[in-house]
């Protein structure tokens, strides 16, 4: 079997470094202080939400998952949450279903449920039953850690509450504020221009409440020494050449990375030479990845194009010559730039430096179109 999954999480034993952000995450939640990672999708966020609750575990802590990808309602975040608590030991069936008969609520096959009349059936909660339920479950880590232990709430996808209701962030600020001596909580999200309204933005609650943390790309040298190892004869003539070459065009992308090394080890399993392995595994990336890439493109307006492209060929984004090349104002670049970067999904600028495109792969497809 291909070692390199590259569509959906790593298991958290199969992380690529992150001992730095490893060793944050642990020591912020020794310390009982609430962190804030954003990072884009496919950037090996989950996975190291996975090795770090794996870890709290280990060290024998009590740790759950929140999982709130694609929340649409109120009463979605509940199940969520419920789901979620599952997790703790400590918080079983009985507790959970106790809590929530004092609302009026029991756990159904599809989500939790509200008993209408003692023979009337059951219907889903509305909204404001739902945010009471909220309230009432997010009490239960606290009520874990009265003795004594550390328990660690991880929440991924934090920004999607909005979707779900725009003052949830309100309600759960409410409760976890009187928590902060007992839970450790890590907010976790891929959207970071959301992200950073939720957290830096003063009208929202949890202004200010919490460390922000970044995933920076995977680094180079670890990353060939792990992949190599696991490819079909590491010990092949110009294998190792292959496997710097595809790490090279990943960029430091952890996805990117997992996608390339599973086409460059299904060429070597399948006897083709090392020569042209990483270039040929690059190609059928790109076959796989096109239509992604032709829908960021047409998603782009004229002049997030140019910046694309530019980025893509190593050309300054806002240079006058570009700007006179395509007849579009240097300041209309720079607000192209400035839009991009909020975004934060195509275009990143990291420690002050100039921006890139986040996808070396989309930069390979834009300057081979």
């Amino acid at each position: 079997m291909n070692p390199f999954q590259y569509q959906r999480p790593l298991d958290p034993a199969r992380l690529i470094d992150r001992r730095e952000e490893l060793d944050a995450l642990q020591r912020a939640a020794a310390d009982r202080v609430a962190v804030r990672l954003a990072s884009p999708r496919r950037f090996g966020k989950t996975t190291l939400l996975g090795a770090h609750l794996d870890a709290m575990r280990q060290a024998g802590h009590h740790a759950c998952l929140i999982d709130l990808d694609r929340v649409a309602t109120v009463g979605d975040v509940a199940d969520r949450i419920v789901d979620g608590l599952r997790q703790l030991p400590g918080i079983g069936p009985g507790i959970l279903e106790g809590r929530l008969a004092r609302l009026g609520l029991t756990i159904g096959p599809t989500g939790l449920q509200l008993q209408v009349a003692p023979r009337a059936g059951r219907s889903a909660p509305g909204a404001d039953q739902s945010r009471a339920a909220i309230r009432d479950l997010m009490e239960l880590p606290a009520e874990l850690a009265q003795h004594g232990d550390l328990v660690v709430v991880a929440i991924d996808e934090f920004q999607d509450l909005l979707t779900a209701d725009d003052r949830l962030d309100g309600l759960l600020r409410s409760v976890v504020q009187h928590q902060r001596d007992r839970v450790a909580y890590l907010f976790a999200g891929s959207a970071p221009s959301l992200m950073r309204m939720l957290f830096a933005d003063r009208q929202r609650p949890f202004f200010g409440q919490a460390r922000p943390l970044d995933l920076p790309p995977l680094p180079a040298e670890e990353t060939v020494r792990e992949v190599l190892a696991l490819m079909p004869d590491p010990d092949a003539a110009g294998v190792a050449e292959a496997t710097a070459r595809i790490v090279s065009a990943a960029g430091g992308h952890p996805q990117r990375t997992m996608l390339l090394a599973h086409h460059l080890y299904d060429l070597l399993d399948r006897g083709a030479p090392a020569v042209d392995a990483a270039e040929r595994a690059l190609r059928v990336a790109l076959d796989e990845v096109s239509d992604v890439c032709d829908a960021v493109w047409r998603s782009l307006h004229r002049s997030e194009r140019v910046i694309c492209a530019a980025l893509a060929d190593g050309i300054p984004p806002t240079s006058t010559a570009l700007a006179s090349e395509h007849g579009i104002p240097r300041s209309t670049l720079q607000r192209a730039v400035e839009r991009l970067v909020e975004d934060a999904q195509h275009v990143a600028r990291t420690a002050g430096g100039p921006p890139q495109l986040l996808d070396p792969l989309l930069a390979t497809w834009i300057r081979r179109r």
